[in-house]
């Protein structure tokens, strides 16, 4: 596991200002996505668990591309974001079964799940992943929602050649976590002041849904 860990500067140094109403969405909340206020961080979980999420993964992005795509360019923190990731489970209960379990179960939180659809469904095009990135960072921003999010699209952005490398490698591999490592140098340069926190997994998966947006702006 690797462990991200940057000072949150803004918030001490910024001066007191006059209470504002906050008009922004219900941020999607931290048991689902794996982030909170301040400190954003998603648990290792158990490679055979995740390699079985990435399988299930590959069969719903196959049978469902077209709802896939809708669902994971949403602002996931509205509650359609999430409405939508259960309907995927719901419409697609032969994958579950295929890979010998339970839809509910292997979707578990939002965001890992989200990030194996990313994954399978940029996996889904001939064009080598590198070059599609390389090209979309030159092109269309995407819309962030959440400072870690900001973080992990400029990565994505910054250096498309370790990230296809990141999303080639068999999550829990040893090789999985020495393209995480590589991409240390750019996260932090890409951090700024956020404090971010989080291993190997959550990593991945931030940058996997994040790459998926970026590629998607540049059709529109």
């Amino acid at each position: 596991m690797i462990t991200l860990a940057f000072a949150l500067l803004a918030a001490a140094q910024a001066p007191e200002q006059a209470p504002q109403v906050d008009n922004t969405p219900t941020p999607w909340p931290e048991r689902d996505r794996g982030f909170g206020p301040g400190v954003d961080r998603v648990a290792a979980s158990d490679s055979d668990a995740r390699q079985t999420l990435a399988r299930y993964a590959v069969c719903v992005a196959a049978k469902s591309p077209d709802k896939v795509a809708d669902v994971l360019t949403q602002d996931f923190r509205q509650s359609s974001y999430g409405n939508g990731l259960r309907n995927l489970v719901r419409a697609n209960e032969g994958c579950a079964r295929q890979v010998g379990s339970r839809g509910e179960r292997l979707s578990g939180q939002n965001l890992p799940f989200a990030a194996a659809l990313a994954e399978a469904m940029m996996a889904r095009e001939a064009a080598p992943l590198k070059t599609r990135l390389a090209r979309a960072a030159t092109g269309r921003e995407a819309a962030t929602y959440a400072p870690s999010d900001k973080v992990a699209m400029c990565v994505a952005r910054s250096t498309p050649d370790e990230v296809a490398a990141l999303f080639a490698t068999e999550v829990g591999s040893a090789a999985e976590e020495q393209a995480a490592t590589k991409l240390l140098p750019v996260v932090k340069l890409c951090a700024q002041d956020v404090k971010l926190e989080t291993s190997v997994a959550g990593l991945r998966s931030i940058v996997a849904t994040a790459s998926f947006r970026l590629l998607k702006a540049q059709e529109s």
